[in-house]
């Protein structure tokens, strides 16, 4: 069998390494393929975003895979388990307890986007990446799928898994230009500032407080530290300003214009940690958009929900993943976790298929596909529910809304942590398992 996967980002590095541990055993061997458009490791880790919060089911997913990995971003992420919310004004909304380590085996972490890639990044086979190679388009037919690439090299391969992201050519070969990427009128701005240049009443706020999120009228504004020991070096905080607009500015806004946009939004919100000399906001938006901190600016793109998440025909030739497939808005806190529990599930269950029963490769890839939308798409549609609720509530609001935005906020934070198990305490492999088990005992099951 011949596996090519499209996209070497977080969802498509943890295909590869799914693929390759559950198919070990397959016969004859499987061989798999990763292209990427960007032209190294080194372009690809930069160009990957800024930070991001791991929840727990997500690195239990990356260690189902590869604990060399997971341990890598343990070793590197700040524990986010515990979340303060403020309101703009200064005010404690509650804290609210985010995926502890003691209840769900792994805790939330707070960290670069770039530090989960290149902890997967580390154990690539040489030549596993064709970097530098751009997908023009794919094409199925009943004898496989042709992955053309620009400069009009052909590839067949049995399964082409899209991992390319929320603009994904994987996805146009099975739908066409029926669900294009669309603008959800949220846009974030944010990135790293060194630790060691704040100011010391921030640091020692940062002490009490690590995890902050503050909501106001016109938006939301996070930080977090984002190495595990913020008093080191080399450590970062990690920001982010998530605010409504209806054209988002471009990737080469002057950083004085984007300055001067978020001292607009931001200067006058109030924190405890506020002196006579420096207010919070007006430190990390100053510090942030200097030159020597890392800016990124990060327009929120969505697709409608898919029918489908793979090929049309019904053979599973196709298949997408993470974003691809269902573009998650960041307010979510799933987008890598549930990329991850994609590419493990298609894995579990091509090796179910293939390797278990040794169907033909049609009849494993078609199985597969079915399967995989059964165990994935209610899970996924349920985070996609939540995150749209959390995003309205990050754009501009009149006063009434304001004040039952925090009131529910204020309720989240007093509900039981259990709340949160159907989210965190989430196990692919398990997943996997029991709808096997179940289809293996139903009348016309996929066994």
């Amino acid at each position: 069998m011949k596996i090519i996967i499209v996209g070497g980002g977080i969802g498509g590095i943890a295909a590869y390494h799914a693929l390759r541990r559950h198919l070990a055993d397959a016969s004859p061997p499987a061989t798999i393929l990763v292209f990427e458009s960007h032209e190294s490791i080194t372009s690809t880790s930069s160009a990957i975003g800024g930070g991001l919060g791991l929840a727990p089911n997500g690195l239990r997913a990356i260690s189902s895979i590869s604990q060399d990995a997971a341990a890598f971003i343990q070793k590197r992420g700040f524990p986010g388990e515990i979340m303060t919310f403020r309101n703009s004004k200064g005010k404690l909304i509650g804290r609210l307890r985010s995926g502890r380590k003691a209840r769900y085996g792994f805790g939330e972490l707070m960290l670069p986007r770039a530090t989960v890639h290149d902890a997967l990044l580390q154990e690539l086979r040489p030549g596993a990446v064709y970097w530098d190679t751009k997908v023009r388009y794919v094409k199925e037919d009943r004898d496989g799928v042709d992955v053309v690439l620009e400069d009009g090299t052909v590839e067949s391969a049995d399964l082409v898994i899209g991992a390319d992201g929320v603009r994904s050519v994987v996805r146009e070969g099975i739908f066409g230009q029926k669900y294009p990427a669309s603008y959800e009128n949220l846009t974030g701005v944010g990135g790293f500032i060194p630790m060691i240049s704040l100011s010391e009443s921030l640091r020692k706020s940062i002490q009490r407080d690590p995890v902050t999120m503050t909501f106001g009228a016109k938006g939301f504004f996070g930080y977090s530290p984002a190495s595990a020991d913020p008093a080191s070096e080399n450590a970062q905080l990690m920001w982010w300003s998530t605010y409504e607009t209806a054209e988002p500015p471009s990737r080469d806004t002057p950083r004085a214009a984007i300055l001067e946009q978020l001292l607009q939004r931001h200067s006058l919100w109030k924190s405890p940690a506020d002196t006579p000399l420096s207010t919070v906001f007006r430190e990390i938006v100053n510090l942030g958009c200097a030159e020597s901190s890392q800016l990124l600016i990060l327009p929120g793109y969505i697709t409608p929900r898919l029918p489908h998440w793979s090929s049309l025909s019904g053979s599973g030739r196709i298949l997408l993943l993470g974003d691809a497939a269902h573009a998650m808005p960041p307010s979510a806190g799933q987008g890598v976790a549930c990329a991850v529990e994609d590419a493990v599930a298609i894995a579990l269950l091509l090796k179910h298929y293939r390797v278990s029963h040794r169907f033909s490769v049609e009849e494993s890839l078609r199985r597969t596909g079915d399967a995989y939308e059964g165990v994935r798409m209610k899970r996924v549609g349920r985070i996609l529910d939540i995150a749209k609720r959390s995003g309205n509530s990050k754009k501009t609001l009149n006063w009434w809304q304001e004040k039952l935005r925090d009131w529910i906020l204020w309720i989240i934070c007093k509900l039981p942590e259990s709340l949160n198990d159907s989210q965190f305490a989430y196990d692919v492999e398990v997943e996997i398992a029991k709808y096997i088990a179940k289809t293996a005992c139903e009348p016309n099951g996929a066994e």
